[in-house]
């Protein structure tokens, strides 16, 4: 029996391993004390993509309100599940089957990101209750907390199998106290459900930490009630120590909180209570992160990547947007060069990983040109590195060339907005100059820039809008991708502290329980101006080819993917992919699962990558059988069966 179990909750990216389990039982292990680490979010995965949810699926199809086509289609998915796990599979044995080409490596990986969402959007039309993907599971009802109340007093019935498959696995830890981690909002409704859990069938008492409920409790909207149906223990901020002093009171026979800092709990007359903050850590306290006992097999991923940091908190720490290092203490601190290059060392050797993710808000910049120092070049180490970055004047052409040589091969940077005004507003000021010129020098080294922005900062006008929305539809030679998105008012981020200067008033928060509010400005555009531009930009960057090609790869996949190829290689591979009026270059039986043969030569064929399902009858039927158990190329199919064309409507996936 361990003395404590954690546990990774739903929804998260099922792609890599998260980093706050690692690091907290390292700490707690260098301690003396057993833990357990659990990725409920992996079993979640395999739960929704297992023979056995799929035949909770069909039974929810016959409930499902829609006419007889519709559920005929859902029929033929869920029919042929196994296909859809062998497309998972498939990525994952990748490497260890040797892919005799780079083509192959990109199609194994855009099948499977492909198929698994086709898969994801079924089961969530059975549901009606969620929605789920690889990268976000909701309510349907709302966020607020009748909603999430009766999430948990009544989970739908997939989310009510998957509990069934889970609970035991965490049964049989027998800890007498169970850590959930929650750093998202939509991993909320899963930390209450399990919580409710294991109070009512378990012998253990539940804490949270993540920084989610460190928000939650600080707008003030902590509900005590949660406290003795869901919880025992919210812990804020960094868990190390608060985990540890409760780990000593339990050996000791005291009380779990007594003289705990940075913990929220019931006092006796059932109000919260929070004791004072514990101390920020230092790089020099911290352990190495330990993944012992995390399934790294299992993750839908060609090769594990590991998450580490660089530093805590944020270098720069003055956005007025951002409010994300408070889980730091609002406090800056980084790892020395060479502990880093260490770590990279040791944890290559322990879990034959070549692949890492720099997880810091923003490295820092004199510690990202030390790396590129002083970690081994990439053609002697093979590690290749991905990480947030800031732009600076400090970088030159010959830090990035340096980091290139020694694996980095792509970074994620907040452009935020292209308008000089614009950022100077965020206090995050730059010049278009050292922007430019930054993600030329990176992109001359041939590293992938991958830039963050957002739409209705308050005061941006629609000229500084248009400026943004020109700037990357512009320079797709120096942009690699991006992500867009609206300015979103945060709890205690700096803007919120003084809203009347940017003639912002708070409307409604988004739900009782959110973090963010809904607003009003009286100062440049709106937030649903900002959507309009948001949406307007994902629309016009699709007549690039560039961006269009290769907006399908998820983050967590890029790094994986510019492993192996060149940015000119990925970008060129990635068009060849899709070239041909929406068809794929696949195998098609990459594409095509072959669903209720039926007697006269007919069927339903599936396209695991759209949803598509087509009756297919007579001699097209025989064609795709043929050609489906010889694992022929679609376009092989397709160009020489002129009788086949209809058949590009199945197989399209634009």
């Amino acid at each position: 029996m361990s003395d404590l179990t954690l546990v990774f909750l739903p929804q998260w990216s099922p792609f890599q391993p998260p980093l706050s389990l690692p690091s907290l039982a390292a700490w707690l292990r260098r301690a003396g004390y057993s833990v357990e680490c659990i990725d409920a979010n992996v079993l979640f995965y395999q739960w929704l993509t297992s023979e056995d949810c799929a035949r909770c699926a069909l039974e929810l199809v016959e409930t499902c309100h829609m006419d007889e086509e519709e559920k005929q289609v859902l029929r033929a998915i869920f029919r042929c599940s196994a296909d859809f796990r062998r497309d998972l599979a498939e990525l994952q044995n990748l490497m260890a089957s040797q892919p005799d080409s780079k083509a192959a490596i990109l199609a194994t990986h855009y099948a499977a990101i492909r198929s698994l969402e086709t898969y994801l959007l079924a089961i969530s039309t059975v549901s009606g209750d969620f929605v789920v993907s690889p990268f976000d599971f909701r309510l349907t009802a709302g966020s607020g907390t009748a909603v999430l109340e009766r999430f948990v007093a009544n989970p739908p019935p997939i989310i009510g199998r998957f509990l069934d498959f889970v609970m035991p696995v965490l049964r049989r830890s027998g800890s007498p106290i169970i850590g959930l981690s929650c750093i998202g909002e939509q991993q909320l409704p899963f930390a209450m459900l399990f919580g409710s859990l294991v109070k009512k069938t378990m012998d253990s008492q539940v804490i949270v930490g993540g920084t989610i409920f460190s928000r939650i409790f600080e707008r003030g909207i902590l509900k005590a009630r949660w406290m003795s149906e869901y919880f025992d223990v919210v812990v804020r901020n960094e868990g190390e120590k608060p985990c540890e002093a409760m780990l000593r009171n339990r050996a000791a026979g005291i009380p779990l909180t007594l003289g705990v800092p940075g913990v929220v709990y019931l006092g006796d007359d059932h109000a919260l209570l929070a004791s004072q903050p514990a101390p920020p850590l230092a790089p020099e306290e911290v352990p190495l992160p330990d993944f012992d006992g995390l399934p790294l097999r299992d993750y839908i991923s060609a090769e594990i990547t590991l998450p580490l940091l660089a530093s805590r908190g944020c270098y720069w720490g003055k956005c007025e947007f951002c409010h994300h290092y408070m889980v730091y203490g609002d406090r800056y601190t980084a790892y020395p060069t060479t502990d880093i290059v260490q770590s990279v060392q040791h944890l290559s050797a322990k879990y034959g990983c070549k692949r890492f993710a720099f997880n810091d808000e923003a490295i820092p910049p004199k510690v990202l040109a030390a790396l590129g120092r002083q970690l081994p070049d990439h053609g002697e180490s093979g590690f290749t590195f991905t990480g947030l970055i800031k732009f600076e004047k400090y970088f030159t052409a010959e830090h990035f060339d340096n980091l290139a040589r020694v694996g980095f091969r792509a970074l994620y940077v907040g452009l935020e907005s292209a308008s000089e005004r614009v950022l100077a507003l965020m206090k995050k000021p730059n010049s278009i100059t050292t922007i430019t010129r930054n993600l030329r020098d990176a992109s001359d080294a041939g590293i992938w820039m991958h830039c963050f922005a957002f739409f209705g900062f308050p005061g941006e006008t629609d000229e500084e809008a248009r400026i943004t929305y020109d700037f990357l539809l512009n320079n797709h030679d120096i942009v690699g991708s991006f992500g867009c998105s609206e300015f979103s008012l945060e709890h205690n981020a700096p803007i919120h502290k003084h809203l009347v200067n940017f003639g912002v008033t708070i409307t409604a928060g988004n739900s009782d329980v959110s973090v963010y509010y809904e607003y009003s400005t009286d100062r440049g555009i709106s937030a649903r101006r900002a959507k309009e531009w948001s949406t307007a930009l994902l629309k016009a960057s699709m007549a690039n080819r560039k961006y269009s090609t290769t907006r399908w790869i998820p983050r967590e996949f890029l790094l994986c993917l510019i492993s192996h190829f060149s940015v000119e290689e990925l970008v060129r591979e990635c068009e060849k992919l899709e070239c041909r009026r929406g068809v794929p270059q696949l195998k098609l039986n990459q594409l095509v699962t072959m669903a209720e043969s039926q007697h006269g030569h007919q069927g339903l064929a599936v396209n695991r990558l759209t949803g598509n399902v087509a009756r297919i009858s007579g001699d097209t039927y025989e064609i795709l059988s043929f050609f489906l158990s010889n694992n022929v190329g679609l376009w092989d199919v397709l160009s020489t069966n002129s009788r086949l064309d209809d058949f590009l409507t199945l197989a399209s996936v634009n």
